[in-house]
């Protein structure tokens, strides 16, 4: 998975496209950790904690999942319909989602 954006001191969100490569004045979206932006020339460019990774991406914890853009996620096709119902409904406007609404194909 690659992080593909952080936030600005002004609050936006900036893309990885956006910057030029290493250390930036963007933080982590989800622990506001700083990070480095890594744009090589073999793996896709994306965002790298410039210290440890947080928590809530070493245990793939992840609240806003358009921020990412791999994953190597493995559902039935059950379980992808409800996830695509549910970002549909909820998620592409974040709002929140309701526990009772969550299958548990879709938990970890």
């Amino acid at each position: 998975m690659w992080l593909k954006f952080g936030i600005a001191p002004d609050g936006k969100l900036v893309c990885v496209e956006d910057v030029g490569s290493g250390k930036t004045e963007l933080l982590c979206p989800y622990c506001y950790g700083e990070l480095t932006a890594k744009k090589g020339k073999v793996k896709q460019h994306h965002f790298a904690h410039f210290s440890a990774t947080c928590l809530s991406v070493a245990n793939r914890d992840f609240a806003i999942l358009p921020l990412y853009d791999n994953f190597n996620i493995y559902l039935s096709r059950k379980d992808l319909a409800q996830l695509k119902l549910l970002w549909k409904e909820y998620g592409s406007f974040n709002y929140p989602i309701s526990l009772g609404l969550v299958t548990p194909g879709l938990t970890i």
